[in-house]
C-alpha cells in the first residue's frame, strides 16, 4: 500500500509539471487535534490523553491527512480531494485505495464561456464549492449557521458569473451518488425523475462595491430537527456590509420546513461580526433558532478576541447558550489559547459545561496543528 501510494503522489506531481501553469498539488495535515490530557466532572473517572475529546463533539475527531490535486485552464479546470485517516485506513491483510482513500471532492469544470459560464460536473463536499456558504470571522471555531447555502453531493453546476459585474447565479441540478444507483441522500433506491428535479437548488448574489453584498437562494439537504431522518428544503437570504475596511458584518437567516408533510416552520438565523486592529482581532456571532415541530427556541452568543505578539497569538474563546426547553440550563464554553504563528501549532484549554441541575462538565487541553506543502 506505502509502495501504491508513493507511485500515485509521483504520477500525480508528473501529470501536474505537464500544465504547471495552472497546476496544484498540496498534500498535509488537516486540522489535526491530541489531547494532552481530559477529563470530567463524573466522580471517579480517570484523566484522559488520546486523539479523542472527552466529549466526542470536536472536529476532527481523529488525526487526518489531506491529498489535494487540481488543475485550472482556459477552458477546462478538475479538482480531486483526498480525506487519508484511521477511520478508512490500511486494513489488516491489506487494503484497495478504495478503502483508504474518502474522496471527498471530485469534479470538472467546462468553462463554455469563459469568464462568464461554466458547467461543473462531479462530487461535491466539504470545500467542495461554497459560492454562497459564508462563515464568521472566528479563528478558533467559526460559527456557520448549518452550512446554509453550501451545494454538496452529485451532480452538475451550471454557475453564471460574467466577470466585473459583481453578479453570479447557480443552479444545482443533484445526480444521486452513481456508487448507490443514484439514490437520493442514501435513501437506498434509486432516483426518480420527479425526486430529482425536486432537489435541484438554486442561488444568485449581487455585490455592490465597497457598499453590500447581497445572496439569496434554496437548497436542500438540512435535517429539520434533531434525531429527524427527513429532508426538506429552506430558502435563505443574507446580506453583507462592505462599507467599513476591515470590518466583516452580516446577517443570515434561513427557512424551512414548508415543503414536509408534517406541519413545522423552523426558522435558523446568525448574525455576526469581526474587526481586526493591527494586532488586535474581535469576534462575534449571535444565533437564533425557532423550531416549530418540537416547539422550542434556542440562542447562542459566541464572542472572541485575540492579540498578535508576532511570535505567537494570545487569544479567548467564548460560546455561551440556552433554549426554551424546561430545565435545560444554560451551557457555556470558554478556550484561552496561545497559536505559534510560524508553525501553525495552538494550545488551548477548553471547558464545556452548564448551570443545568446534575450536569456533567467536560475538560481537555487540546494540541492542534495544521501543515503540509
Amino acid at each position: 500500500m506505502k509502495k501504491f501510494l508513493v507511485v500515485l503522489l509521483a504520477l500525480a506531481c508528473l501529470s501536474a509539471l505537464a500544465y504547471a501553469d495552472g497546476s496544484t498539488v498540496a498534500f498535509g495535515w488537516g486540522r489535526v487535534q491530541f489531547n494532552a490530557v481530559s477529563g470530567n466532572s463524573i466522580s471517579g473517572s480517570e484523566i484522559m490523553s488520546g486523539w479523542q475529546d472527552p466529549q466526542g463533539d470536536t472536529w476532527p475527531p481523529m488525526p487526518r491527512e489531506n491529498l489535494d490535486l487540481a488543475y485550472s485552464g482556459k477552458t477546462t479546470s478538475f479538482q480531486l480531494t483526498a480525506y487519508m485517516g484511521p477511520t478508512n485506513g490500511p486494513l489488516p491483510g491489506g487494503a484497495n485505495l478504495a478503502a483508504f482513500m474518502q474522496f471527498m471532492n471530485i469534479n470538472g469544470t467546462l468553462k463554455l464561456i469563459p469568464d462568464m459560464l461554466s458547467v461543473k460536473i462531479g462530487e461535491f463536499n466539504g470545500d467542495g464549492w461554497d459560492a454562497f456558504r459564508i462563515t464568521s470571522p472566528h479563528p478558533l471555531r467559526d460559527v456557520n449557521n448549518n452550512n446554509v447555502g453550501r451545494f454538496s453531493g452529485w451532480g452538475v453546476i451550471a454557475d453564471l458569473a460574467p466577470k466585473d459585474t459583481g453578479f453570479e447565479a447557480a443552479v444545482y441540478y443533484q445526480t444521486g451518488d452513481p456508487s448507490n444507483g443514484g439514490s437520493p441522500f442514501g435513501t437506498g433506491s434509486v432516483a426518480t425523475l420527479n425526486s430529482t428535479l425536486g432537489n435541484t437548488e438554486a442561488a444568485a448574489s449581487y455585490t455592490l462595491p465597497n457598499l453590500l453584498k447581497v445572496t439569496a437562494g434554496t437548497v436542500v439537504g438540512n435535517l429539520y430537527n434533531a434525531g429527524s431522518t427527513g429532508y426538506d428544503r429552506n430558502i435563505f437570504g443574507r446580506v453583507q456590509v462592505l462599507m467599513v475596511p476591515n470590518l466583516t458584518l452580516w446577517a443570515d437567516a434561513r427557512y424551512d420546513g414548508f415543503d414536509l408533510a408534517t406541519s413545522v416552520s423552523n426558522i435558523n438565523a446568525e448574525l455576526a461580526a469581526g474587526y481586526s486592529m493591527d494586532a488586535l482581532g474581535v469576534a462575534f456571532a449571535g444565533t437564533f433558532q425557532s423550531l416549530s415541530g418540537p416547539g422550542t427556541t434556542a440562542w447562542g452568543v459566541v464572542p472572541e478576541v485575540w492579540y498578535n505578539l508576532g511570535v505567537v497569538t494570545a487569544g479567548l474563546y467564548l460560546n455561551v447558550g440556552g433554549s426554551s426547553v424546561a430545565n435545560s440550563g444554560i451551557s457555556y464554553q470558554f478556550e484561552p489559547y496561545v497559536k505559534v504563528n510560524d508553525f501553525n501549532l495552538r494550545i488551548s484549554f477548553h471547558y464545556i459545561g452548564s448551570t443545568a441541575s446534575g450536569a456533567t462538565s467536560y475538560w481537555e487541553v487540546p494540541i492542534v496543528i495544521d501543515w503540509g506543502f
